[in-house]
C-alpha cells in the first residue's frame, strides 16, 4: 500500500513538472519571451526548493568524504599503488555526477533566460557578454566540478599532456579578441599565465602521491617533445614546399607577362631573363620556409615552456610536502615513548616511497603499521613483473595509450 502511494506521488510530481514545461512552451509560442524567461527562472527556483533535501544530502556526503580524505582514512602505507585511496577519491568526486547531469538542461534554459532578461534591460554590450561568459564558466565549474575532477583523476597523464592545448583554446576563444593588437610577447605571456593557472589547479586537485607518479613522467614528456619536434619540423617543411610547388605558387614566365601594375620595362627584363625568375622563386621558397620554421619554432618553444611550468608547479608541491614529511618524521623519532600511526601515515603521504621505506625498515614503526593494516594483502611478485610494473608507471606512451583505450571503451 505504501509502495502504491509513493508511486502515485511520483507520478503526480512527474505530471506537474510536465505541466510546467507545457506552460513554458505555450508562453514561448505566443512570443512572450520576457514572461517566459521570468517564468523559467521562478519555476527553477521552486524546483530547487522542492528538491533541497537531495542537494543537501549530496553536499553533506561530499564534505564528509572530503574530511575523511583529509584525515587519510583511506590511505594505507602498505598499499603500494595507493589504489584504495584513489578509488575512494574518484567515488567522492562522482557524488555530484547524477545531480549535475540531471540539471544540465535546466541550467541551460536558466542561463538563456537570464541572459535574455539582462540583454532586454541593459541592451547588448561587450561588458555584459564578458560578465555572462565569466558567470557561465564559474557556474559550470561549480556544478560540474565533480565530473571534471573525476575525468582528471581517471586520465591523469593525458590531461597533463593536453593542458597546453586547452590553454590555447581558452586563449584564442576568450583572450585573443581583446589583445590581438598587442605585441607578441604580451600575447605569449597571457597564454603562459593561463597555462600556469591550469597547472596550479591540477596541482591543487591531485593528492601528492599522484603528483609524484606524474612527476616521474614529465622528463619523458619533455624528451619526447624534443625528439618529435626535430622530426616533425623537417617533415612539415618538406611537404609544405612540395605543396607550394604543385599548386603553382612560384613565379613563371607566363605569370610575368600577365601581371598588372608593373612597368613594361621591368616585365620585359623578367620575361627575357629566366635566371632572374629562378632567383625570385628561390627567395620566395626561402621566405616561405623561414616563415613556416618560425611558426613551428614558436609553437614548440611555447609547448616546451608550458611543460617546464607544469613540471615546476608539480615539483614545488612535492618539495613542500617532502619538507613537511621531514619535519614530522624527526618529531616522531624524538618521541621515544609512543609511535603514532596517524603521523606515520602523514609521513608516508607527504614524503612518498622514501619515507615509507624508512618506516617499514624500523621495527617499532613496522609493528604499528601491521597492527593497524592487517587486512591489506600485498603478495610478492617476481622481478619480471616488477620490471613490467615499473615500465608501466614510468612510460608516458603506455599511460596515454591506456587512457585512450579507456576513453574508447567507455564510448
Amino acid at each position: 500500500m505504501i509502495k502504491h502511494t509513493n508511486n502515485r506521488i511520483n507520478y503526480s510530481l512527474l505530471f506537474n513538472r510536465y505541466t510546467l514545461i507545457i506552460i513554458a512552451m505555450i508562453l514561448f509560442y505566443f512570443k512572450l519571451y520576457v514572461l517566459t524567461s521570468i517564468y523559467i527562472l521562478f519555476i527553477s527556483l521552486l524546483l530547487i526548493l522542492v528538491d533541497r533535501k537531495v542537494f543537501k544530502n549530496k553536499i553533506r556526503n561530499y564534505f564528509l568524504e572530503r574530511k575523511k580524505h583529509k584525515n587519510l582514512n583511506y590511505y594505507y602505507i602498505t598499499d603500494d599503488n595507493k589504489t584504495i585511496d584513489l578509488r575512494k577519491r574518484k567515488d567522492t568526486y562522482g557524488l555530484f555526477q547524477d545531480l549535475a547531469m540531471g540539471t544540465f538542461v535546466i541550467f541551460i534554459f536558466n542561463f538563456i533566460s537570464l541572459y535574455y532578461l539582462l540583454q532586454y534591460v541593459f541592451d547588448t554590450s561587450s561588458i555584459l557578454n564578458l560578465i555572462m561568459l565569466i558567470g557561465f564558466i564559474v557556474t559550470i565549474v561549480i556544478a560540474y566540478g565533480g565530473i571534471l575532477a573525476g575525468i582528471v583523476y581517471k586520465y591523469t597523464t593525458t590531461i597533463y599532456v593536453l593542458i597546453p592545448g586547452l590553454s590555447a583554446f581558452i586563449y584564442f576563444v576568450f583572450i585573443e579578441p581583446f589583445i590581438g593588437f598587442a605585441p607578441i610577447f604580451i600575447r605569449l605571456t597571457s597564454y603562459l599565465l593561463i597555462t600556469l593557472s591550469l597547472y596550479l589547479i591540477l596541482a591543487f586537485v591531485f593528492p601528492v602521491h599522484v603528483l609524484r607518479k606524474l612527476n616521474s613522467k614529465t622528463v619523458l614528456i619533455s624528451s619526447f617533445l624534443t625528439i618529435s619536434a626535430t622530426i616533425l619540423t623537417q617533415v612539415i617543411s618538406f611537404y609544405f614546399l612540395k605543396y607550394l610547388r604543385t599548386e603553382n605558387y612560384f613565379l613563371t614566365g607566363n605569370d610575368a607577362e600577365t601581371v598588372t601594375g608593373v612597368s613594361d620595362t621591368l616585365r620585359n627584363i623578367i620575361v627575357e631573363n629566366t635566371e632572374l625568375i629562378d632567383i625570385i622563386n628561390y627567395f620566395i621558397e626561402r621566405e616561405a620556409s623561414n616563415q613556416l620554421t618560425s611558426i613551428i619554432s614558436l609553437v614548440i618553444t611555447t609547448l616546451t615552456i608550458s611543460y617546464i611550468i607544469g613540471g615546476l608547479v608539480i615539483n614545488r608541491k612535492i618539495e613542500k610536502n617532502r619538507l613537511k614529511a621531514k619535519s614530522l618524521f624527526r618529531e616522531l623519532l624524538k618521541n621515544t615513548f609512543k609511535v603514532d600511526y596517524q603521523i606515520l601515515k602523514q609521513c608516508s603521504f607527504y614524503g612518498g616511497e622514501e619515507y615509507e621505506n624508512l618506516i617499514l625498515n624500523n621495527s617499532s614503526m613496522l609493528e604499528v603499521v601491521m597492527d593497524n593494516e592487517p587486512d591489506l594483502n600485498n603478495p610478492r611478485i617476481s622481478r619480471m613483473k616488477r620490471l613490467i610494473a615499473w615500465y608501466k608507471r614510468k612510460s608516458i606512451l603506455y599511460s596515454i595509450l591506456k587512457e585512450l583505450k579507456q576513453i574508447r571503451d567507455s564510448n
